[in-house]
């Protein structure tokens, strides 16, 4: 089974492909796209979905997970907020069979650690994840969609 996790930032968009294999084993690639500063703003916009409409075909992605801003975020980020926005529209018309978004509570209640601070810890990188070799040397942008791709496998 392939998943993917995502996480938009206010100019790149942080995406990790998960290959679940059948002896549960898995392969991880963790790849960024760089929003054109060039673009204004609906060109931006429609580039990030071409794109990861393209790379969801690739790989055939069948399930996913977008980590969303956080619901009581002090100054959320509009433009962040429109790009989480086409990405769900572009996993609801893929071949995504499943996906969700979430911030940090749903994420940790779909891997089942439990609540917020205990996820915090795998987020900035001071326990490892699921035995992932070098965990703390990911950004902490690619541990979240890490850990948001394998709560998409448990759809």
């Amino acid at each position: 089974m392939i998943a993917a996790g995502i996480r938009c930032s206010p100019h790149k968009v942080y995406y990790t492909i998960i290959e679940l294999k059948d002896d549960t084993s898995f392969s991880l690639v963790n790849q960024e796209l760089i929003v054109p500063k060039s673009f204004d703003v609906p060109n931006k916009l429609k580039y990030i979905r071409k794109t990861l409409l393209d790379i969801f075909k690739e790989y055939n992605v069948v399930r996913a997970g977008i980590r969303i801003t956080e619901h009581n975020a002090q100054s959320p980020d509009l433009y962040r907020i429109m790009l989480e926005a086409v990405i769900q529209e572009l996993i609801a018309s893929s071949n995504v069979e499943f996906y969700f978004t979430g911030v940090k509570g749903s994420i940790a209640s779909k891997l089942g650690i439990g609540n917020d601070g205990a996820i915090g810890l795998y987020i900035d990188g001071s326990q490892e994840f699921n035995n992932i070799t070098d965990w703390s040397s990911y950004s902490i942008e690619h541990r979240e969609c890490i850990l948001v791709g394998f709560a998409s496998l448990n759809l």
